[in-house]
């Protein structure tokens, strides 16, 4: 699967589970996703130029985010 559509996916997940269905996305190095989630804003990053391993490791990153946000969310319609 292409980068460009794990980062859409991963993007349009993420605004799903915002608690206002919307998310800022910017661009510098990586891409810096902030939005609302539990009434907190949270900062996630996504990688512009990703290695050989991205999916696996973005899956990996993506679970520890939403365990922080108490969340047990099946990923595998996303990857």
């Amino acid at each position: 699967m292409k980068t460009n559509t794990i980062n859409e996916r991963v993007i349009d997940f993420l605004k799903s589970i915002s608690d206002d269905k919307n998310i800022k996305v910017e661009q510098h190095k990586h891409l810096r996703l902030t939005g609302v989630y539990g009434g907190k804003k949270r900062v996630f990053f996504l990688a512009c130029s990703p290695s050989s391993s991205y999916q696996k490791k973005l899956r990996s990153t993506l679970r520890r985010f939403l365990r922080t946000l108490d969340l047990e969310i099946n990923l595998n319609p996303i990857f």
